[in-house]
């Protein structure tokens, strides 16, 4: 699909930026740019997950902007960027919001992804997939919405649902919100180029946020339900930093868990508490007891545990649980 004189360019900096951008090529939406970071500032902005496009976009002939900053906000940002002209901007692994001056600059508008467990507006704000999965969701609307200057508060434009099982990672789950973006685009922005989009603002009742979940909140507390536990591996495994426990209560003992499955509660490990490692096999998995049950870890990095830690215990080194307050449910 081409319209005459339209600029359309994508910022983003993750590998969910290359799925919409090859999606949006195959369905014939063409993109004149890619704002993006080296590998250098994602690396001083913690972001996870980044991906380097810079190569992938030269092979596709577009053109790749690489900003100073995340904030956008350096004159050479400022400059760079308003110098392009751009009718229409598209978000997707851009984890910052747009400052206003591009935002009043674009001829058309931004638009970008956010969703939540229910219907917007709740659930606005950090990592609505991650606390979805750690609350035990199954079901995620995400939308297609124009940007404002707050946080996730712009008019929708469309909305697709996805389910969230109980073998979903925040891995997967990016992937289908990947295509629930590319689906979305593919409908909608046709309509957008020719103004003819008739956007629902949000409502304002029931209006919540999740907040902003920082590497140390993947502490694993062993008394937790075998549920809780799976949940929190399954929601901060890679690209995030992964859930994590110290063997023996030592800090310098630490072991990060990227995957792991409920594991059984018949088997009789009535005389164990909670953090105990009961078995470890082979190929070196673990079974450790949880408050309730078992789970089996698959996959960590650390210390490679053996027969001789067999009755060792995990612990969470006395770090605080943190206290969610005000969190969505």
């Amino acid at each position: 699909m081409t319209v005459k004189n339209k600029i359309i360019a994508v910022f983003g900096c993750k590998h969910t930026t290359l799925d919409l951008i090859m999606g949006l090529l195959r369905s014939d939406i063409n993109i004149d740019y890619c704002v993006t970071l080296t590998p250098d500032l994602a690396k001083k902005e913690s972001v996870s997950g980044y991906f380097d496009l810079r190569l992938l976009l030269k092979n596709l002939n577009i053109p790749c902007i690489s900003v100073n900053k995340y904030s956008l906000m350096s004159d050479y940002d400022i400059g760079t960027i308003s110098s392009l002209n751009i009718d229409l901007a598209l978000c997707m692994g851009w984890q910052r919001l747009l400052p206003e001056w591009l935002l009043d600059s674009l001829k058309i508008g931004a638009f970008g992804m956010h969703g939540s467990n229910k219907p917007l507006p709740h659930g606005r704000g950090r990592s609505p997939l991650n606390w979805s999965l750690i609350q035990n969701k199954s079901l995620f609307f995400t939308y297609l919405f124009k940007y404002n200057c707050g946080i996730d508060d712009g008019p929708i434009v469309g909305m697709q649902k996805f389910d969230i099982t109980p073998w979903d990672s925040c891995h997967t789950l990016h992937l289908k919100n990947t295509l629930s973006m590319i689906k979305l685009c593919e409908k909608y922005i046709p309509k957008i180029l020719k103004n003819s989009i008739v956007l629902k603002p949000q409502l304002d009742n029931d209006v919540s946020y999740y907040p902003k979940r920082i590497a140390d909140d993947g502490v694993i507390y062993w008394s937790d339900s075998t549920i809780n536990i799976y949940n929190l591996i399954r929601a901060v495994t890679s690209p995030f930093p992964g859930a994590f426990t110290f063997l023996n209560g030592d800090k310098g003992s630490k072991v990060i868990i990227w995957d792991g499955v409920p594991f059984d509660s018949r088997l009789d490990w009535s005389e164990s508490n909670s953090g105990e490692i009961l078995e470890v096999f082979y190929d070196k998995s673990f079974v450790v007891k949880t408050g309730d049950t078992t789970i089996l870890v698959t996959k960590y990095e650390g210390i490679r545990l053996d027969k001789n830690n067999i009755g060792m215990f995990f612990s969470h080194s006395n770090i605080k649980r943190k206290e969610w307050i005000g969190l969505p449910i």
